[in-house]
């Protein structure tokens, strides 16, 4: 599973398809198109989600109903996650809202919000790809800059964001551990 060291520091076991679905509902409904897939073989690979304006996504989620669907099934046990975990997931998005409301202060809230590739498919390019059909997304869209943060210690990820223009412009943190904000100037560069 994608991200299981972050699941399990939330809720301490695999998360149910049922809330992993509600968040991806917030990305298709918010900004369908950069949203990709990557398949191999009829099996999924990997995904990115790379909004053009990450306040959409914001604004999507509030508008459209999601946070309070999510909140609802959360409170009413249909995720089976208890307070803590969602209280920390609650406050971690708002932490990723404040550093979104500065981008857009900034002139540019593109993001590569969320990548990831199956285990089994590593090691194969697909990461490399994706994210550079994310930046060329994001490039049609007039992306100036994008943004995207990464663990320390994904030393593959950080290489494959160095070898496609992103530099490590300062660090954030969560509940869990810090990440690297990474940055990419977009103005004449796309990713080939």
């Amino acid at each position: 599973m994608a991200f299981s060291e972050s699941v399990r520091h939330y809720v301490g076991r695999p998360m149910g398809t049922r809330v992993i679905a509600d968040i991806f509902a917030i990305f298709m409904d918010a900004e369908p198109e950069g949203f990709f897939v990557a398949a191999v073989g009829g099996l999924i690979a990997g995904y990115i989600f790379a909004p053009s304006r990450l306040s959409r996504m914001y604004h999507t989620a509030i508008w459209r109903g999601h946070v309070f669907r999510i909140l609802w099934r959360w409170a009413s046990g249909q995720y089976g996650i208890g307070i803590r975990p969602g209280l920390m997931a609650v406050r971690n998005q708002l932490s990723v809202w404040w550093d979104s409301k500065r981008d857009r202060e900034s002139g540019s809230e593109a993001r590569i919000f969320s990548v990831a590739v199956h285990p089994e498919f590593q090691g194969m390019g697909i990461g490399t790809g994706l994210v550079q059909v994310g930046l060329e997304y994001l490039s049609s869209r007039g992306a100036r800059r994008v943004r995207l943060e990464v663990r320390p210690d994904n030393i593959a990820a950080i290489r494959v964001y160095e070898k496609l223009g992103f530099r490590i412009t300062g660090r954030t943190r969560d509940t869990q551990s810090d990440w690297l904000i990474m940055v990419k100037e977009m103005v004449g560069d796309v990713a080939t």
